[in-house]
C-alpha cells in the first residue's frame, strides 16, 4: 500500500505540468527510474485489490514512460529549435557585418574616387593658372617689348626733333641780321629773318594741328565688335524718356540711317544743346538724345566710340560718346572709359546760345558722380563702384587747378632732364621731364622718367616743378588763354596741396551735410503752357527740314541784314543837334534880317549862303 501510494503520487508528480524544460525532462527520468523499479510487481501474488492497483501502476508507468519520451523528444526539440535559432542568428549578423563592409568598401572607393577627381581637378587648375601665368608672362614681355620699342621710338624721335632745332637755329642765325640786335622794319636783312621765322612758326603750328588729328583718330589696336550694353532693354534710359525718344517723329526718320558716318553727320548738323529735352519742353526729346538712342539700337565698336569721344571738332558728339558710357557700359568699367577725361579742358556750352561755359572734364566729373542727370535718373551705380569713384574723383579739382597753372610752364616741361614729381595712387614720386606730349591739346601730359628707369605718362594736373633752377620762374600763358591768379594764393604748379585722403574725407563730409540740408531751389520746373508748347519747334532732323523745304520753296535759314548802324560823329551831332524851336526861332530871325539886309545890298539869297570875298586894288 505505501508502495502503491508512492506511485501515485509519482503518477500524480509526472502528470503535472512541468515549469521548464530541463526541469520536466529531470521529473521525467526520475519517474521512469521509479516506474522501473516498480515494474517486478506484476508477477508477485497479491490479493485481488493490489492486483489491481499493480495494474494501474503498470498502466500509469507505462503512460509515464510515453510520456517522458515525449517530453525527451520535446525538450530535444527545443533544444534544435534553439540552436537553429542562435545559427539564424549569427547568420544574420554575418550577413549585416558583410552588407556593413560592403558599404565601408563603396564608401572607401566613392571617397577614393573624389579624392582622385579632385587630384585631377587641382591639376587641371593648377595647369590653367600656370597657362595664364605663362600667358601673363608673355603678355608682360610683349608688353615690355612694346614699351622699349616706344622708348626707342620717343628717344629716336626727340634726337630727329634735336637735330632739326639745330639745323633751323643754325638756319635762322644765317639769316639773322648783322647790322641790327633788334629787329628793324626798315632793313631787308631783318624783314627775311622776320618772315623765314613767321613761316617756320606757321609750318610748325600747321603739323602739330595734323598730326593731333591724326593720333586722335588712331584706332588701330582697339578692339572691334560691338560693345557689351548692360541693360539691352531700356540701355539705361527711364520708360518716360524711352517712349518719348521711341515716338519721336526725329528718331523715326533716324531709322533710316544705317552707317556710322551718316549718325556723325546728322549729329554734327542738328545737336546743339545737352539737354535731354527741347528747351521749354517735357516731352520732345533733344536731337542729342535722338542720336544716343539710335547709336545704342545700331550697335557700336570700341572704335567708333572712341572716335566720339575724341572727336576734334564738335563738343557735343564728344558728349554723345560720354552719355553712351554713362547710361549703356557696365558700372566697373566706366573709370576705364572716362577717368581720361575729367581733366580735358576744352570749352563747352549747355546750348549753342548759352552764356554760361563749362569743360568737358567738368561735364565727364558731373557724369561719374551725379544720380541724375537734369531731369533724368542717371543708372544706378552699387555703392563700391561708387565709393572707387568717390577717391578718383575727389583730388580732380585741385588736379584741375594744378594743370591751369602749369600751361604757363609749357616751355619748361618740353625740355629734357627738368626734376620733378609726380602724384601717382596718393604718393608723391620723383622723376624726370622726357618729353611733352600734346597730340591733344584740351589734355596735356607729360613723359616722365622715374628713378627706377621706368617712364610714365602723367596728366599735366598730376605734375608740380621740383627743379630749383626754375624756382623762381614766372611762366608765360600760351596764346588765347588767360592766366588768373588762384584765390587761395597758393602755387599750384609747385605746391602739393592737401592728400588724396583729406580731400576724400572732405568730399563724403559734404556729401552727408547734402544729405541733411536740402537746398531751396530743388523743386519742380514750372510745365509749359499750352500757348507756348504750340510756339515750339517742332521740326527736328533732315528729314522734317527737307520735307518743310520741298512743300514751301523757303530756305530755313534766312539771313536777316540789319541797317548799318550810325558813326559815332553822327550819333554826337543828333544828340547834340538843336530843339525844333530853337531852330524855328532862328529862322524867323534870319528872314526878318537877313533878307533885309540882302535886299538892301542888291544881294540875292544865294550870295547870303555863300561865302564873302573881298578884292583888293
Amino acid at each position: 500500500a505505501a508502495q502503491a501510494a508512492q506511485a501515485a503520487q509519482a503518477a500524480q508528480a509526472v502528470a503535472l505540468p512541468p515549469p521548464s524544460q530541463a526541469q520536466q525532462a529531470a521529473q521525467a527520468a526520475q519517474a521512469a527510474q521509479q516506474a522501473a523499479g516498480l515494474g517486478n510487481l506484476g508477477g508477485l501474488q497479491l490479493p485481488g485489490g493490489l492486483h489491481l492497483a499493480a495494474a494501474g501502476l503498470d498502466q500509469a508507468n507505462a503512460q509515464a514512460q510515453t510520456q517522458a519520451a515525449i517530453d525527451a523528444q520535446a525538450a530535444l526539440d527545443a533544444h534544435n529549435a534553439a540552436s537553429l535559432a542562435e545559427l539564424q542568428a549569427q547568420a544574420q549578423a554575418h550577413a549585416q557585418a558583410q552588407v556593413q563592409a560592403a558599404e565601408a568598401a563603396a564608401r572607401f572607393a566613392q571617397e577614393q574616387a573624389q579624392a582622385v577627381a579632385e587630384a585631377q581637378q587641382r591639376a587641371v587648375v593648377q595647369a590653367q593658372a600656370a597657362a595664364a601665368a605663362e600667358q601673363a608672362r608673355l603678355q608682360q614681355q610683349q608688353q615690355q617689348q612694346q614699351r622699349e620699342q616706344a622708348i626707342a621710338q620717343a628717344k629716336q624721335r626727340r634726337e630727329e626733333k634735336l637735330k632739326e632745332a639745330q639745323a633751323e637755329r643754325e638756319a635762322e642765325e644765317k639769316l639773322r641780321c648783322h647790322l641790327h640786335k633788334k629787329p628793324n622794319s626798315k632793313c631787308k636783312f631783318c624783314k627775311r629773318h622776320q618772315d623765314h621765322v613767321t613761316e617756320r612758326d606757321e609750318k610748325k603750328a600747321a603739323s602739330a594741328k595734323n598730326e593731333g588729328k591724326e593720333k586722335r583718330f588712331d584706332f588701330s589696336n582697339a578692339p572691334r565688335g560691338a560693345l557689351e550694353i548692360a541693360n539691352t532693354k531700356t540701355y539705361g534710359f527711364s520708360p518716360l524718356l524711352q517712349t518719348h525718344v521711341v515716338e519721336s517723329a526725329h528718331f523715326k526718320a533716324l531709322l533710316s540711317l544705317e552707317s556710322f558716318e551718316q549718325m556723325i553727320e546728322e549729329m554734327n548738323q542738328f545737336a546743339d544743346n545737352i539737354e535731354p529735352y527741347m528747351p521749354n519742353s517735357n516731352t520732345t526729346p533733344s536731337a542729342l538724345f535722338c542720336c544716343l538712342y539710335r547709336l545704342f539700337t545700331m550697335g557700336i565698336d570700341s572704335r567708333q566710340l572712341r572716335r566720339l569721344m575724341d572727336h576734334p571738332d564738335n563738343a557735343y558728339i564728344r558728349c554723345v560718346g560720354f552719355l553712351f558710357v554713362r547710361f549703356g557700359l557696365a558700372p566697373d568699367s566706366l573709370w576705364n572709359w572716362l577717368g581720361e577725361y575729367v581733366l580735358d579742358d576744352e570749352e563747352l556750352r549747355p546750348a549753342k546760345d548759352s552764356e554760361w561755359r563749362t569743360t568737358i572734364g567738368e561735364f565727364v566729373e558731373g557724369l561719374l558722380s551725379q544720380d541724375k542727370y537734369y531731369s533724368t535718373v542717371l543708372p544706378r551705380l552699387p555703392m563700391s563702384t561708387k565709393r572707387q569713384l568717390e577717391a578718383k574723383l575727389a583730388p580732380i579739382p585741385q588736379s584741375r587747378k594744378r594743370s591751369k597753372s602749369n600751361l604757363a610752364f609749357l616751355e619748361v616741361y618740353r625740355e629734357q632732364g627738368v626734376k620733378v614729381e609726380i602724384s601717382h595712387d596718393g604718393e608723391w614720386l620723383t622723376g624726370t621731364t622726357l618729353e611733352l606730349i600734346e597730340d591733344m591739346p584740351s589734355r596735356l601730359k607729360v613723359l616722365v622718367k622715374m628713378e627706377d628707369d621706368t617712364e610714365k605718362v602723367i596728366s599735366l594736373g598730376r605734375i608740380i616743378l621740383a627743379d630749383q633752377r626754375y624756382k623762381s620762374t614766372v611762366g608765360r600763358m600760351p596764346r588765347g588763354r588767360s592766366r588768373s591768379r588762384s584765390r587761395d594764393g597758393v602755387d599750384w604748379a609747385r605746391e602739393k596741396g592737401k592728400t588724396d585722403k583729406e580731400l576724400v574725407e572732405e568730399m563724403r563730409k559734404a556729401d552727408r551735410e547734402k544729405a541733411v540740408c536740402s537746398s531751396g531751389k530743388e523743386y519742380a520746373k514750372k510745365p509749359v503752357g499750352y500757348k507756348a508748347a504750340c510756339a515750339l519747334p517742332r521740326e527736328q532732323g533732315a528729314a522734317s527740314h527737307r520735307l518743310m523745304e520741298e512743300e514751301t520753296f523757303v530756305p530755313m535759314k534766312q539771313v536777316r541784314r540789319r541797317s548799318p548802324s550810325p558813326s559815332k560823329g553822327e550819333q554826337d551831332f543828333r544828340r547834340n543837334a538843336p530843339s525844333a524851336e530853337h531852330q524855328a526861332r532862328m529862322q524867323q530871325l534870319f528872314e526878318k534880317y537877313g533878307m533885309a539886309k540882302g535886299s538892301e545890298g542888291g544881294r540875292t539869297g544865294h550870295d547870303i549862303d555863300g561865302p564873302e570875298m573881298m578884292r583888293f586894288g
